[in-house]
């Protein structure tokens, strides 16, 4: 094997077949752009049908295939069904990137119970959801991989105030993602999680856009900028 066919049976995804969640927008979107492009059937869902059907026509060029499926993923019953929805449109499932997550900010001392569970359901009891549902497909996989997106407030504390639910569910996300890679390597299924900072997305729109804000945020980023999806996709 030379060094071009070792690099692309190492990082290619020709043939794969993969769930990104979250995939209406943002870094959602901008990683299932890069999968079709590499050649790997998607399954991109969200709950915005007609963001999902303007991607699907956007790559439906490229070397991979897309298809749209909304569902809301703080239904536990529309996250039951993805995995026969991937086995239907994609023939099974080697990649499941989880990407879908929410945040509101508020104060922990005025924070309710139902702020509290609206973050942390989402951003990791759906996300354990998910994966225990697609593990059978996984399994079944000779490469079954799973990508968590979790934040760099999964490693740390909030610099911005009132974040705390939103940064108790990425901590735990990341605890998610260490227990999947040791239990599950014994079925060849690797588990990883990104972290990424501030990236331009609808969910941090309102922070990016206080001029005020933004110069804090950028004091804690090395290179003294917000990154780019497509930088994190690749």
């Amino acid at each position: 094997m030379n060094s071009k066919d070792y690099l692309h049976a190492l990082f290619g995804c020709q043939g794969r077949k993969a769930i990104v969640t979250g995939a209406s927008s943002g870094l959602g979107a901008e990683l299932a752009r890069v999968l079709v492009s590499a050649g790997a059937d998607v399954l991109a869902v969200a709950r915005r049908q007609e963001r999902l059907e303007a991607l699907a026509h956007e790559l439906q060029d490229h070397t991979g295939t897309i298809h749209a499926h909304a569902a809301d993923l703080s239904d536990n019953a529309a996250i039951a069904a993805l995995p026969e929805q991937a086995s239907e449109r994609l023939g099974g499932c080697d990649i499941l990137v989880a990407n879908a997550g929410t945040a509101t900010r508020v104060r922990l001392e005025d924070m309710a119970e139902q702020d509290f569970a609206a973050v942390v359901d989402l951003n990791l009891k759906a996300q354990w959801l998910l994966a225990k549902a697609c593990f059978p497909l996984l399994r079944e996989s000779d490469a079954g991989r799973i990508v968590n997106i979790a934040s760099i407030y999964g490693l740390g504390a909030s610099v911005i105030n009132g974040l705390s639910a939103y940064t108790i569910s990425k901590h735990g996300l990341v605890g998610l993602t260490r227990s999947q890679a040791v239990e599950w390597s014994r079925h060849g299924i690797t588990a990883n999680a990104i972290a990424p900072s501030y990236f331009p997305t609808e969910m941090t729109e309102t922070a990016l856009d206080n001029e005020k804000m933004s110069t804090r945020l950028r004091t804690f980023t090395p290179q003294g900028r917000f990154g780019q999806p497509a930088e994190l996709a690749t």
